[in-house]
């Protein structure tokens, strides 16, 4: 039997079996299945409270716009920097207090392990799901170790083919259909979106494009962007005009944007 290099008290690997063992006993450790298949009731349970706001949303309406500019604020937050004190706090001893919350649960997170794969189970005598060869304590490489993820790695929301059975590619696809029906509905004459691209074919199956370099001064960056940018706005003016013929768009501003901020009511009353 040969095995990795470890240090005292941590479990070793065996190559030739691919597994764990003890280093002490040099017994095989047992599986994350065999270690949780006794547990009954959950060490820790996190419910979701019963307040449910179920709203419709429409693409191109105001309400849409406000939905995706609160969602985005939200979902590219740090789980670490929700309730931090802000920079101009004059209370430092606040920031200081925070600062230290944060480093003792972020030194949790670290030793915890974060799913049935993670490499923290061999600190606590289990060997994780699917083991690797060169795993150790402390090496596992997912985010939600990370002192801005505290222990939420995964995905916030569900992937699009989670929820609508659709990948991303079918939902661009359905997005073109509907702005080339609008823009024929409303007599707009529109370029194909897929005239450039590399997949499309002559007459007799072969590449429509060679892909060569161009002389050198033919062609600058900033050039080619905004040759991209002016083309993305006349085709955005052209949907926007056609949904104006076809009264699928109200004429005018929407005015300010409300953000909706969950901070906005306390924010004021410090600031009263």
């Amino acid at each position: 039997m040969s095995s990795t290099a470890s240090t005292p008290n941590r479990p070793c690997g065996d190559e030739e079996t691919a597994n764990y063992l003890d280093p002490h006993t040099g017994e095989v450790l047992p599986t994350w299945k065999e270690a949780t298949s006794q547990l009954q009731d959950p060490a820790h349970v996190v419910r979701l409270g019963k307040q449910v706001d179920i709203k419709g949303l429409l693409g191109g309406t105001p309400d849409s716009d406000r939905a995706v500019r609160y969602l985005c604020k939200y979902l590219t937050k740090s789980i670490s920097g929700t309730y931090a004190a802000g920079d101009d706090d004059a209370d430092t001893a606040a920031r200081v207090a925070y600062d230290k919350h944060i480093d003792r649960l972020h030194a949790h997170v670290k030793v915890l392990p974060c799913g049935p794969d993670c490499a923290n189970w061999l600190r606590y005598g289990v060997q994780p799901k699917s083991p690797t060869p060169g795993m150790k304590p402390g090496g596992c490489l997912s985010p939600a170790h990370d002192r801005e993820n505290l222990g939420l790695g995964g995905r916030r929301v569900l992937v699009s083919r989670g929820w609508s059975g659709k990948t991303l590619t079918q939902h661009r696809a359905d997005r073109a259909a509907v702005v080339r029906q609008a823009l024929e509905a409303a007599g707009i004459e529109h370029d194909d979106a897929d005239r450039l691209s590399t997949t499309q074919e002559t007459s007799d199956g072969h590449a429509r494009y060679v892909w060569r370099e161009p002389e050198a001064g033919s062609y600058t960056y900033a050039a080619v962007i905004a040759a991209s940018l002016q083309e993305t706005l006349r085709r955005r003016g052209q949907y926007d005009a056609a949904k104006q013929v076809l009264g699928l768009a109200p004429p005018g501003s929407t005015g300010p944007v409300d953000s909706r901020s969950a901070t906005a009511a306390t924010s004021a009353a410090h600031a009263a």
